[in-house]
């Protein structure tokens, strides 16, 4: 049914909607066990939006839990050799600015960890990923992906668009951005960071509450917050 739906009608009626409502991104599962990781196989999907929703505000955290972030997939679409870069949009890539920043810090939650490497790929608007630089005409290779690292304090900013959805297999994956870390003396994680109330999250196999990023929507982009907790090697 979804998919014969116009492609902005979708995202008016899903994602847009749904962003401006507050969720809490936990730091880690609840268990505070690693997930295995698996892989999926996904196909182009509707995905185009262009403009922000207003008027929310983030949550403040509920519980005071420390617990390191959690793994999840790295997926198909991975790629080495993405540029050292915290803006991921070339030119000519549309979608609704995102930015996504927050900490990284060791697994008591109070130590900064600077220098980390975070290692960031995502689909497009349309849900597309750049996996051989020959997607659509003059395609920039390795778009919508980059490298970056916190600094001395720990903090990140990441900046993009929103991602748009993909089919997997017979549903469509919620929203994600993808981030891998690595900082000496910790454990490196691979995972995805997710939208609160994506109307597909309920369904998705791989999704972890605790990936659920923290969002506030203003008038020129969607402003997202996660602070990362890194176990120690």
């Amino acid at each position: 049914m979804t998919s014969q739906l116009p492609r902005r009608a979708f995202l008016s009626a899903t994602f847009i909607g749904a962003l401006p409502l507050p969720l809490i991104g936990c730091r880690g599962s609840e268990s505070g066990q690693a997930r295995p990781t698996q892989s999926a196989q996904s196909a182009a999907g509707p995905g185009d939006v262009q403009a922000a929703p207003q008027g929310s505000a983030l949550s403040a955290p509920s519980a005071n839990l420390c617990l390191v972030t959690e793994p999840n997939i790295e997926g198909p679409y991975y790629r080495g050799g993405a540029p050292m870069r915290r803006a991921l949009v070339d030119q000519g890539i549309r979608g609704v600015p995102l930015v996504i920043s927050g900490r990284v810090l060791s697994q008591d939650c109070k130590t900064p960890l600077g220098e980390v490497l975070m290692d960031v790929w995502q689909a497009d608007a349309e849900g597309r990923y750049d996996n051989d630089g020959t997607f659509g005409r003059g395609a920039t290779p390795l778009r919508l992906r980059g490298k970056l690292v916190t600094d001395a304090s720990g903090a990140y900013s990441v900046q993009t668009i929103l991602p748009g959805r993909y089919l997997n297999g017979g549903t469509y994956r919620p929203a994600h951005v993808h981030v891998k870390l690595s900082a000496h003396g910790h454990q490196p994680i691979t995972t995805q960071l997710y939208f609160p109330d994506d109307p597909y999250n309920a369904g998705d196999p791989f999704i972890r509450k605790s990936l659920i990023m923290k969002t506030l929507a203003k008038p020129d982009r969607v402003q997202a917050n996660y602070d990362f907790v890194l176990p120690v090697a």
